[in-house]
């Protein structure tokens, strides 16, 4: 006796069918119709449930959601056929997030790859604008400028490096760097000096043997510019040169005689120092006169004297007083000394 067939509406995730059966349960059923079910499957009303006229049989397969947030990356079996169910099945929404696949994509039996990437509020500084805090759905830091429009010339400086991890919390800072050559027409060039020793002078004199000129050029500069601010300039070329003419300056080597204090001698100079100053031709008091002969520096000065007369020899004070002498007839520049020695005045 032929067994009684009954109807009954099959459910393949979210497709439903009639199907006519002799099949006496829902697992029979789903048999007959060659539909294999693993334990991640859900079918209702389960497979020992009785099939009677008009039952409705739903099955949903489970699929994978390999889920990466922010990089890290899990494994969820869901039964739902599009992101937004699926979501919602694992316990998560990102309502603000950036998902790699629409919302409403579907989701194979085979599963699918879902990347998700989390807003993050960091601190964006982009060259000398003042910082602000903006909020990115970002992994990485390139990723953040780009979303904020913001360009990265090929100089600029990006801190941390474009590939790094963005988090929360970061500060992303772009340092603008810009070169630019600029040229300098007729840039004067300086007059150098050479120095070279002669015997001819005292230690610690000089004379210019030469005046010397200064030159000029045409020059290429390269400078750098970092947030609008010039930091640095680099010469890169020069043409045009009209070189510069040394400045030539001898230096003396010739050591002065040492001043003898208490030199010896049987002069009338000496007895005039003597009595002027006891004798002692590096004498310095401090009172505007100096050496042995008392010198004040104008008189001293004035017939040919250099430096002070207490650092020059007895000999060199004796050279001056004898030109101060014949200048003026007698010694009536030591009018008290040379009265008491009777020296004509």
């Amino acid at each position: 006796m032929a067994m009684e067939r009954t109807t009954v509406t099959l459910s393949i995730d979210g497709t439903a069918s009639e199907v006519s059966t002799d099949a006496e349960t829902v697992g029979q059923l789903l048999a007959a119709e060659g539909v294999e079910i693993s334990e991640r499957d859900v079918v209702a009303p389960g497979p020992d449930t009785a099939v009677t006229e008009g039952t409705r049989v739903a099955v949903r397969f489970a699929r994978p959601v390999d889920l990466t947030v922010d990089g890290d990356t899990s494994r969820h079996w869901v039964t739902a056929t599009d992101v937004t169910s699926a979501l919602d099945q694992i316990g998560v929404r990102y309502a603000d997030a950036r998902l790699s696949s629409s919302r409403s994509a579907t989701i194979s039996r085979s599963g699918m790859n879902l990347r998700v990437v989390t807003p993050k509020t960091v601190k964006l500084v982009v060259g000398a604008t003042k910082p602000r805090r903006v909020e990115v759905a970002a992994t990485t830091v390139r990723q953040a400028l780009d979303l904020r429009d913001v360009t990265v010339d090929r100089w600029d400086l990006v801190s941390p490096r474009p590939n790094t991890t963005l988090d929360d919390g970061d500060t992303v800072r772009v340092t603008k760097v810009n070169y630019i050559e600029r040229t300098v027409r007729n840039e004067s060039l300086a007059v150098p000096t050479q120095t070279r020793s002669t015997d001819e002078l005292y230690e610690g004199e000089e004379r210019v043997v030469r005046a010397g000129r200064s030159g000029d050029r045409d020059a290429t500069y390269r400078l750098r510019w970092v947030n609008g601010e010039l930091r640095s300039r680099s010469l890169v070329s020069v043409s045009d040169v009209n070189r510069p003419v040394a400045r030539i300056v001898e230096v003396g080597t010739k050591e002065e005689a040492a001043v003898e204090a208490f030199a010896s001698g049987n002069t009338v100079w000496d007895a005039l120092a003597a009595c002027e100053s006891g004798g002692n031709w590096a004498i310095n008091t401090g009172n505007g006169y100096y050496g042995g002969l008392q010198f004040n520096l104008g008189t001293w000065q004035s017939y040919g004297g250099t430096g002070l007369p207490s650092e020059n020899s007895r000999e060199t004070q004796i050279a001056v007083a004898t030109r101060l002498r014949d200048a003026s007839g007698g010694y009536g520049a030591w009018p008290h000394c040379s009265a008491q020695l009777g020296l004509p005045q």
